[in-house]
């Protein structure tokens, strides 16, 4: 299952001309260390670049550095272990409050910084809390002919 992807990011309308494609990669990799930081990095990552892995969950390597290294600039279920697939299916998914998450604590830094601009305490804090609170969908709305 594939989660996002770079190439959506930087071939949107709505990416700054003249930005690094790297900044369209920021908010995916921020949610990847915090993943990782869980001890959610998955069997893929932990086998092949396990030395990278413990960096990007001290900050020594960037993560947005990893993704793109490492992940292709995909995020997927390989990235993560089952109990981290099943918090981003339903965070991280289309009907998922991450995007907006984001977009309310650090939408100013959105494609124009790199990941070294956003405060990964404050960052892990929100996304901590969502996971605690575990509401993690939009509510959905019956449409008014599905009253029962």
């Amino acid at each position: 299952m594939k989660y996002d992807d770079v190439s959506w990011h930087c071939g949107a309308d709505s990416f700054p001309e003249g930005q690094p494609d790297e900044y369209g990669a920021t908010h995916i990799a921020l949610f990847l260390r915090w993943c990782f930081s869980k001890g959610w990095a998955g069997a893929m990552h932990i086998e092949n670049e396990p030395e990278d892995v413990q960096r990007v969950i001290e900050g020594t390597l960037s993560a947005t550095d990893f993704f793109l290294k490492y992940c292709d600039g995909k995020f997927t279920n390989l990235s993560l272990t089952d109990e981290g697939n099943q918090f981003a299916e339903q965070y991280y998914g289309d009907d998922g409050l991450y995007l907006n998450d984001y977009a309310t604590h650090f939408g100013q830094f959105e494609y124009v910084a790199p990941e070294n601009a956003h405060d990964f305490v404050k960052f892990s804090s929100v996304l901590e809390e969502r996971y605690r609170s575990g509401l993690l969908t939009k509510r959905r709305i019956k449409p008014w002919w599905k009253v029962w």
